[in-house]
């Protein structure tokens, strides 16, 4: 069996979206290990919105507790361009399984993000020349693998991070190999042994599931429609995410925005109050509802932090007081924020919709279910009705 340790929600999804493509086994708990016992057992995390310090516990001690329960092989799930703190995540696994050695593949080929002489590119173009330059929080200053892992680590450490070609790996440190196709995923994933901790990107994982002898077989997914009984909400901001919510009008689903007395700083409680009583009549109304805080880039101190809190006290009190039945949420940390406000935290993965797009049943609830993506993923068309 294997544990995947993932640093967003999304990510995690991702992976078990890989296990249905297979038919798979997998299980999905949020912050602990999965009730269910299952091939695959992933751990999703928030550590990406935390500090070094926090992710560092959060892993190691997942880990520590994978390790005394059972002998999984850890598998780090990470960024597929590395933001988050992934060495010193890394590292917590390390020292947890008492290991001194990091196979680590970030890359996507089919995805068009390839490492090429140790240099990360995106559609053949430095990372430090697109969109990624300016993330707001984990941004690519540089385009050296290398200098991309360490530059965002304020912690004193000693791991040594190697780039390039790789014939064999029985040396110290984290080993990152140059990748521009599916076939160098397959080599690289054929450096591994069982001396080492692996991790890497949801594609990687995937040649990991087929050396492993787990992934033998693709199998047809079910294609899904849902008209009624649903909630989108939507964190993101990217161009794909807004102009999807503005297309929502077509198949008579209300599209809602935070009013301006919410987007200030202090939060207003009686304007939150009366915006929950109006879209819980809309919601009544419709048996539909789409939400997003803006489609603008909001000025707002702290702002990413409170308007997920937000959300997410909105998104709770309309599914309390409501029959919703399908939540639909694009943006890992604000499908976590709201995940965590419900304490909903152990789910059976059952369907992967599209790429990186996955449907699961929430286990304490089975008429309840969840399906999350990235901000820059698709959804399906025809999706909703």
């Amino acid at each position: 069996m294997i544990t995947v340790i993932a640093d967003d929600l999304t990510g995690a999804a991702e992976i078990a979206g890989i296990c249905l493509r297979y038919g798979i086994d997998v299980s999905f708990g949020i912050d602990a290990i999965p009730e269910k016992v299952a091939t695959i057992n992933i751990i999703a995390t928030d550590t990406r919105s935390m500090t070094e310090d926090e992710a560092y516990e959060t892993h190691f001690h997942l880990a520590e507790e994978t390790i005394s329960k059972t002998k999984n092989i850890l598998f780090k799930k990470c960024d597929s361009v590395l933001r988050g703190h992934v060495l010193i995540e890394l590292s917590a696994l390390l020292d947890a399984e008492g290991k001194e050695c990091v196979l680590l593949q970030p890359s996507n080929p089919q995805g068009n993000r390839c490492i090429k002489n140790a240099s990360y590119f995106i559609n053949d173009i430095l990372i430090e020349h697109t969109g990624f330059a300016t993330d707001p929080d984990f941004p690519s200053n540089t385009s050296l693998v290398k200098s991309l892992i360490l530059d965002r680590v304020a912690k004193e450490h000693t791991i040594v991070v190697n780039t390039g070609v790789f014939n064999e790996i029985y040396t110290k440190g984290i080993f990152v190999p140059d990748c521009g196709s599916v076939e160098d995923l397959s080599k690289s994933v054929n450096l591994y042994h069982q001396d080492m901790l692996i991790g890497g990107s949801a594609a990687f994982f995937e040649q990991f599931l087929i050396k492993m002898k787990l992934a033998i077989c693709k199998i047809k997914q079910t294609e899904h429609s849902f008209k009624s009984n649903y909630l989108l909400l939507s964190g993101s901001t990217h161009p794909q995410s807004i102009e999807f919510s503005k297309n929502l009008k077509k198949i008579n689903c209300p599209l809602v925005v935070f009013p301006e007395t919410l987007l200030e700083t202090k939060l207003d409680k009686t304007a939150l109050k009366n915006f929950i009583n109006e879209i819980s009549g809309i919601y009544k109304n419709k048996k539909k509802l789409a939400l997003r805080v803006s489609n603008d880039v909001i000025q707002l101190n702290k702002s990413a932090l409170n308007l997920k809190t937000r959300m997410s006290l909105i998104a709770k009190k309309l599914i309390e007081t409501s029959d919703i039945e399908e939540l639909f949420i694009e943006g890992g940390a604000t499908a976590y924020g709201l995940l965590d406000e419900l304490h909903w935290n152990s789910f059976t993965p059952i369907a992967e919709l599209a790429s990186g797009v996955v449907r699961m049943q929430y286990n304490n609830d089975p008429l309840k279910h969840i399906t999350i993506k990235p901000g820059s993923y698709q959804w399906p068309n025809g999706l909703l009705n």
